[in-house]
């Protein structure tokens, strides 16, 4: 698919809330339901040293800048929605955007 067909979906299948979740949400809805666990990924994509002083329990690491990789991009589940949190959440909207071009389901973390 050439990448004005590829922009034209990603406009018409954007959501209202342009493919952003809340924290609140995010927990309410995915990470407290144990049942949930299994359907979703959940990427940190802040430097590792960031990583390493705090994170959310069971979130995997990889860095912006190197998510692209294909050794990195293989890693990504194209059957489970994938969920991305940085700093603030303005990384993970640009991220979210080119994932989703990919052919990802994911959603990006706000704030």
């Amino acid at each position: 698919m050439d990448l004005e067909k590829l922009i034209k979906k990603y406009v018409k299948d954007t959501k209202s809330d342009w493919n952003y979740i809340t924290p609140i949400d995010f927990y309410t809805n995915y990470y407290s339901k144990p049942n949930m666990k299994k359907t979703y990924i959940l990427i940190d994509l802040r430097k590792p040293v960031d990583y390493k002083k705090s994170h959310i329990k069971g979130a995997k690491n990889i860095f912006w800048l190197d998510l692209f990789d294909s050794l990195n991009l293989k890693k990504l589940p194209k059957d489970k929605k994938i969920f991305l949190i940085c700093y603030v959440g303005h990384t993970s909207s640009q991220v979210m955007t080119l994932l989703k071009l990919l052919g990802y389901d994911v959603v990006s973390i706000k704030f």
